[in-house]
């Protein structure tokens, strides 16, 4: 397949161009950069493979949880290439593909994680996005339900052997006492690369979406209001 992949959740922001497997990737530790650097990116990437936005067969996007700001630049981006070039989208989780990056580093790199994992990433407001995901086969597989909980909360999702994947697993006390023994990627992050394998694999079993339904997944209701507060922070 020829897929586009653009992930800016979190504080990473990346893009992939996928053809055939042979991936070409752009990735940057940009928490305020998101704007500036995708569309640069897109056209540098299709320009370099000689590509044309409407070869392709899809655009995959990270759907979140993540950032609330971050994530509407993303799938604006996404809808706006989309429906430009008539292509359709197919969504990947942040979380799945956080775990699935921690595996792929891991195994570069020769890691400990080879196995099932939680991953909690930071979500602000003294709260973690979390989730459980069991390896099959190579591929990080949904275990439970995603969501936003307090850190002694995600800690309690720890199983057995379970790795620790995600930065909250180093920002928070709670979360580092309950990573402690266990295999750990406290520096893993959403990769586009990897959300172009990850939506590769999705296609193969569903249909691809319409650009309009390229929407994200906050998990958070209330996203500019501190939990139990009311008050109206923001979520950045």
């Amino acid at each position: 397949m020829k897929l586009l992949a653009v992930d800016t959740a979190f504080e990473t922001c990346s893009v992939a161009l996928s053809l055939a497997g042979d991936v070409h990737l752009r990735f940057e530790h940009a928490p305020r950069g998101h704007a500036a650097l995708l569309l640069p990116w897109v056209q540098e990437l299709l320009a370099g493979a000689g590509v044309a936005l409407a070869d392709l067969d899809a655009v995959a996007f990270n759907r979140g949880p993540g950032s609330f700001t971050s994530l509407r630049i993303g799938i604006g981006v996404v809808q706006g290439l989309a429906w430009g070039a008539d292509l359709p989208v197919a969504p990947v989780s942040s979380l799945q593909c956080t775990a699935q990056a921690a595996l792929a580093g891991a195994r570069e790199q020769g890691g400990t994680i080879s196995g099932d994992c939680v991953v909690a990433m930071d979500a602000r407001m003294g709260e973690v996005f979390a989730a459980r995901f069991e390896c099959v086969e190579g591929w990080m597989t949904p275990a439970g339900a995603e969501k936003v909980c307090a850190p002694a909360d995600a800690a309690a999702m720890l199983q057995g052997g379970d790795a620790a994947v995600g930065n909250g697993f180093d920002r928070y006390p709670a979360l580092q006492s309950a990573a402690e023994g266990r295999a750990a990627a406290p520096g893993a992050w959403p990769d586009a690369g990897v959300i172009a394998a990850l939506a590769e694999r999705w296609l193969a079993e569903n249909a691809a979406l319409p650009a309009e339904q390229a929407q994200p997944v906050y998990l958070r209701d209330k996203v500019a209001d501190k939990p139990g507060e009311g008050s109206r922070s923001g979520q950045r």
